[in-house]
């Protein structure tokens, strides 16, 4: 099970080392854009909270933070040995009042747990935890989903052609392998799809190779600088084995 600690002193200037922390994790547990948005959101609030509350000026303290991944599900803990807190006496927040007659406070616990799937809080005399769990879906790591395009990549064709692989990526694919040695014509409208395609696997940090094209198509590629934008190899083989090298390290 993947898992990290970082001990921060309890001061503002911590949150840059804490975000990037975070960033750790959810790269590691490969969730998408809006999933890591929300876990940083959720830490920060929190790690916020103990850094403004929980420390007395004249006795500054620290913040312990760990992740876990497991089974689908990241866990972040924040332990402070500052004054207890107990969240169950914070009111919650008016969400729907006019502004000018909403109170300040509370805020920061409402976000938590509207991101987060389990937030949970322990104080004792020697300080508090909090424990913010985050489920995601988990990536078949041996599941490469493959594709052999044909014919003519071009504005007719091009979301005929593209058509499996969109609905794989509406299934959640995140190892995606398109052949192209069949494909003998590609325009700037294949060319475009096929970023679409990329750009939706970036975000859940995924994976797109190509392989198998033919002069011609390679030659599109090189003109309009797509080769230094996407991953492309000679032959199926040589772009499995490059994924199956990366799943192993």
């Amino acid at each position: 099970m993947p898992s990290a600690s970082l001990t921060v002193p309890a001061q503002l200037d911590s949150l840059a080392v804490i975000s990037e922390f975070v960033n750790s994790a959810t790269h590691r547990a490969k969730m998408s854009e809006r999933e890591a948005w929300q876990v940083q959101l959720a830490v920060d609030e929190a790690a916020t909270n103990v850094i403004q509350h929980a420390y007395s000026e004249d006795t500054p303290g620290v913040i312990r933070l760990s992740w876990l991944v497991d089974a689908g599900e990241l866990q972040i803990t924040l332990i402070d040995n500052g004054r207890p807190f107990d969240p169950t006496q914070v009111p919650a927040p008016d969400i729907h009042s006019p502004f000018e007659d909403r109170q300040a406070g509370g805020l920061g616990i409402y976000l938590m747990h509207k991101l987060m799937d389990k937030v949970s809080f322990d104080f004792d005399a020697d300080g508090n935890t909090l424990v913010l769990c985050k489920r995601f879906a988990e990536p078949n790591a041996v599941a490469v989903q493959r594709f052999a395009l044909e014919g003519r990549l071009d504005a007719r064709n091009t979301a005929t052609a593209l058509a499996p692989v969109n609905v794989a990526l509406a299934a959640g694919a995140r190892t995606i392998l398109i052949d192209l040695q069949q494909v003998t014509f590609l325009s700037s409208s294949g060319l475009r799809a096929l970023l679409l395609v990329r750009r939706e696997l970036n975000e859940r940090h995924g994976v797109l190779v190509l392989c198998g094209l033919q002069p011609q198509v390679e030659e599109v590629f090189a003109m309009t600088g797509f080769s230094q934008v996407f991953e492309i190899f000679r032959t199926a083989g040589d772009a499995l084995a490059s994924i199956e090298s990366r799943e192993g390290a």
